[in-house]
């Protein structure tokens, strides 16, 4: 049996923490827990707290007292769960349970064999619940296009929020700290690319539609945001060369 540990960053997320899913989710899968507060400045860490009692058997959590982006509180996090306990699959996961924990045991249980990496893709198609803003599925649409010709795989979503990893090669991709910000999980597909570059990347990884999928409102992503993506694009472009 699979010992999954999901690393949760958070930050400012007093009004979007779903506890009671969490619950649920505790109650029902047997999953780890790793809330990384990322230097939140509300009542976070309070509620990450609370939530922690009673469950310490399976939540843990990695205050950082100053906030250092979603990148980096995500790299933290896996790599505390990687020496925290003998984990065989590490991954994150979003805050605001856009994915829900539901659909965790679809993703993981591709990791196997020879699959070391494994994450969700937001597929918009008849017989799943995929509930996507249209102004943020034609921005995916394009940016996924520009990502699998960096690439130069057939790579879907790279942007969705649920990527799970074999322990092994976690140090391969988290012990260096992101170049990007904002398209950090881009740049995760070039080191894992990277890392297995002489062999095909559908024999080691496997891009798994989702079921369900909602956008949750109040993202910490701005318009402004979007301006800076070009810039971090053309950094891992430079990389690529």
């Amino acid at each position: 049996m699979q010992k999954i540990c999901i690393v949760i960053p958070c930050y400012n997320e007093q009004f979007r923490l779903p506890t009671e899913e969490f619950s649920i989710g505790y109650n029902t899968f047997h999953y780890y827990y790793l809330f990384v507060n990322d230097g939140s400045q509300d009542l976070t860490i309070s509620i990450l707290n609370e939530f922690r009692k009673e469950k310490e058997d399976r939540v843990s959590i990695l205050d950082c007292k100053e906030n250092c982006g979603k990148a980096e509180a995500v790299r933290k996090g896996v790599l505390a769960a990687l020496k925290q306990q003998d984990f065989s699959v590490i991954g994150y996961l979003d805050a605001d349970l856009a994915t829900p924990l539901s659909e965790i045991s679809a993703i993981v249980n591709q990791i196997s064999g020879d699959i070391h990496f494994a994450f969700g893709s937001r597929i918009k198609r008849i017989g799943a619940n995929i509930k996507r803003k249209w102004y943020r599925h034609i921005l995916g649409r394009i940016f996924a296009t520009i990502a699998s010709k960096l690439l130069k795989i057939g790579v879907y979503d790279t942007q969705c929020g649920a990527k799970f990893f074999d322990k092994n090669i976690i140090e391969n991709l988290f012990s260096e700290k992101f170049e990007t910000k904002w398209i950090f999980d881009l740049e995760l597909f070039f080191r894992f690319k990277n890392l297995y570059k002489n062999i095909d990347i559908n024999s080691v990884a496997k891009e798994v539609p989702l079921e369900n999928w909602k956008d949750v409102g109040g993202s910490k992503l701005k318009l402004t945001h979007l301006f800076k993506i070009p810039w971090e694009l053309a950094k891992l472009w430079k990389r690529k060369k």
